[in-house]
Order: structure tokens, then C-alpha cells, then sequence
């Protein structure tokens, strides 16, 4: 299965383009984009192309290039995004395992037309979402105590504070001989 997104209509949803930007502010915009995307995907970002308007562009920008794995093409002089889209999925070989992620109605046309599997971008992101947070190993909740302390563990901290035995204030406590040296208490 290959991914076929369409870049700027992906990060108007995702809010991310406002209004009008500059070529800068559009390369961090792609970037962010691109980040998030490469490191959802990881080894499998090579099956996803992203597809930008090249007035966009820095100038003098590759109209193809990779990003972490990720495939990006921008639209030549004269076309559209959406033009570059069409034309890729008119050409590919396996058009129903071609996933299209776009809000335009124009290109999901032509990817129903071709049996692509079309995903708006708002269920687009709530995908990757779920699919970033299954990769992710769920770390241990800070400040998670642990259910017993081992022997040795219990050892070392009776040597660190073996002096407090001899303070003044904590005498009564220990002439109580509440459990046995050999065994700490119970929780």
C-alpha cells in the first residue's frame, strides 16, 4: 500500500497554514509536516508521497525529492498540486492499493475513478494519530514505585544510613525493635 497526500490541503487542516505565508514560512510549515510524517511512518515512509504546489517552493527547490525516507514532489511551472496528483494516480501500476489523502473533491474523484482508497484529512490525521500512539511503548508512570525492594536493595540502604541509629531523636524508634534486622517490614 503507498500513500499519495496532498501536502498543503493536509496542513490547512491540521491549521498549521494560515492565511497568507512567505516561501520561509511555507518550508516550516512543509518541514513540520514532513517530521511528523516521518516519524509516524519510520521504516515504511518510503510507501508515502507528499505533493506540494511548486509556487511554494524555495527558489531553485528540486521538483523531486526525499525527505527521511518520505517521497516529495512539488508541481512543475504551469500546474497545480492537484494536477501532479491526478497525473500519479492515473499512472500508477496498483491504483487500489493507493491510499489518497485530500479534502479536494476533484481529486477524490479521480481516485474513486482509479478505486483508490480516499481518505479526507481530518480522518487522515486521527489515523495517524492512533497509529503513532500503538507505536509508541507506553512508558513507565513517573514516580511508580516498585512493588517489594530486593534484599540487596534493602542492605544497601540500612548500610547508607546505619549512623542515624546513634541520633538522639531517633533513638526511642530504634530501641522499639519493631521487626527483626534480617527482614524488612512488610508493606
Amino acid at each position: 500500500m503507498h500513500y499519495l497526500i496532498d501536502g498543503y490541503n493536509l496542513l490547512h487542516v491540521m491549521g498549521v497554514i494560515r492565511g497568507r505565508s512567505g516561501p520561509t514560512g511555507l518550508e516550516k510549515a512543509r518541514l513540520r509536516l514532513l517530521g511528523l510524517l516521518s516519524a509516524t511512518y519510520g521504516k515504511e515512509a518510503e510507501r508515502v508521497t507528499v505533493v506540494f504546489d511548486g509556487a511554494g517552493a524555495l527558489p531553485g527547490a528540486a521538483l523531486v525529492k526525499e525527505y527521511k525516507g518520505l517521497h516529495v514532489r512539488f508541481a512543475g511551472r504551469g500546474q497545480e498540486a492537484d494536477d501532479l496528483i491526478e497525473a500519479l494516480i492515473g499512472h500508477d501500476s496498483a491504483p487500489r492499493r493507493l491510499h489518497v489523502i485530500s479534502d479536494d473533491h476533484r481529486i477524490q474523484q479521480a481516485a474513486r475513478r482509479r478505486h483508490c482508497v480516499v481518505m479526507g484529512c481530518a480522518g487522515y490525521l486521527d489515523w495517524l494519530d492512533r497509529k503513532r500512539r500503538q507505536s509508541k511503548p507506553v512508558p513507565p508512570r513517573a514516580g511508580a514505585k516498585p512493588e517489594k525492594v530486593s534484599e540487596a536493595e534493602a542492605k544497601r540502604w540500612l548500610r547508607e544510613f546505619h549512623y542515624l541509629e546513634e541520633e538522639p531523636d531517633l533513638k526511642d524508634f530504634f530501641a522499639l525493635d519493631a521487626f527483626p534486622e534480617d527482614e524488612p517490614p512488610e508493606p
